[in-house]
């Protein structure tokens, strides 16, 4: 039961983190966090175990640029404060993908499923997305997932490929400070025998 209840502990302190720094956490390297990412992209279920879910990890410069890019496409100062904040609070940005190819692939391969193939992508990419931030959390750093998906695609490294759909960044960095308390609705889950 003790891993269980670590497993869920970390799933509860699972935070948005807004107040970063833009360092890691002492102890925490940037490979630690690639690696756990890495790990997660790796083993998060997949439909017909297609493996479409891709990341990349941006820090320095090219984390900088690529919020300065977001940024300036904002339509105007409060629009471009949350970006903002990602460039200069945040210590890097995980930036989640799915790869079109695998799931055109499924499609032509196993045609009685494909319409359902685009959402099982979405699942997935969902998984690995809650999944790294968590673990993000369990390192001892801070974070906040946000929803930049078209302007982050165009300013990307040239090297990914057009196939990979962004889905989400992962900002994250050494919190400075602590969150507010989270409050709850009441949602019991039942069981029906």
């Amino acid at each position: 039961m003790s891993a269980l209840n670590n497993f869920l502990e970390i799933v509860e302190n699972r935070r948005t983190i807004y107040n970063l720094k833009p360092e890691l956490t002492a102890g925490v390297t940037i490979e630690d966090v690639q690696k756990t990412v890495q790990s997660i992209v790796k083993n998060t279920p997949t439909a017909f175990n297609s493996q479409p879910n891709r990341a990349i990890i941006l820090t320095g410069e090219a984390h900088k640029s690529l919020w300065n890019t977001v940024a300036a496409a904002m339509p105007s100062d409060g629009a471009k404060m949350r970006p903002t904040s990602c460039r200069d609070e945040a210590y890097g940005s995980v930036i989640f993908f799915t790869d079109d190819k695998v799931t055109e692939k499924l499609q032509a391969d196993f045609p009685a499923f494909a319409d359902a193939f685009p959402q099982c992508a979405q699942h997935t990419t969902g998984a690995a997305q809650i999944m790294s931030w968590a673990a993000v959390e369990a390192l001892g750093l801070g974070g906040h997932l946000q929803h930049y998906n078209g302007l982050v695609k165009g300013a990307l490294p040239k090297d990914i490929p057009e196939s990979w759909s962004v889905h989400s960044q992962l900002v994250f960095g050494a919190r400075n400070g602590e969150p507010d308390n989270k409050t709850y609705i009441h949602n019991p889950i039942k069981i029906y025998n």
